[in-house]
């Protein structure tokens, strides 16, 4: 079986209950002299709120830790965001053409389709959320 695939990202803890972190993501082209003339150099900063913690470790406000997520979180996040939505607008054109229905009406079952989509995917938001979680992990010295 192949290693697990992580994204690891160094944080700040910034709050103990719940448990938060923050982490500074920069641009891919950081050390580019031309950086400040085009938004692909910024920086940001980003608050995480869904932290696991290992089990037997007490966090601290300003402590600087590993946040990582599995890959596959992703790619499962990927799968509800674009390509559920993709299938659905693909069944509904086809199903629709094969109707003979009017091409405004076509366009509109087809959006209408994938807004009840995304709709319900916000009403099981609570339910969802639970799937996709950041690990926390202190930096040994």
């Amino acid at each position: 079986m192949p290693p697990v695939q992580c994204v690891r990202h160094r944080g700040i803890i910034t709050g103990i209950n719940p448990l938060r972190a923050e982490i500074t993501t920069s641009g891919a082209c950081e050390a580019c002299h031309a950086k400040g003339y085009c938004s692909l150099g910024q920086t940001s900063i980003r608050e995480i709120t869904r932290l696991k913690e290992p089990e037997g470790w007490v966090p601290v406000l300003g402590q600087e830790v590993f946040i990582e997520m599995h890959t596959r979180m992703g790619f499962k996040a990927l799968w509800y965001a674009m390509g559920l939505p993709s299938i659905i607008l693909g069944v509904l054109v086809a199903v629709s053409a094969l109707l003979h229905l009017p091409d405004w009406l076509l366009g509109s079952v087809a959006l209408s389709g994938v807004g009840i989509y995304y709709f319900v995917l916000y009403l099981l938001k609570d339910r969802i959320q639970h799937d996709f979680y950041f690990t926390v992990h202190r930096i040994e010295p």
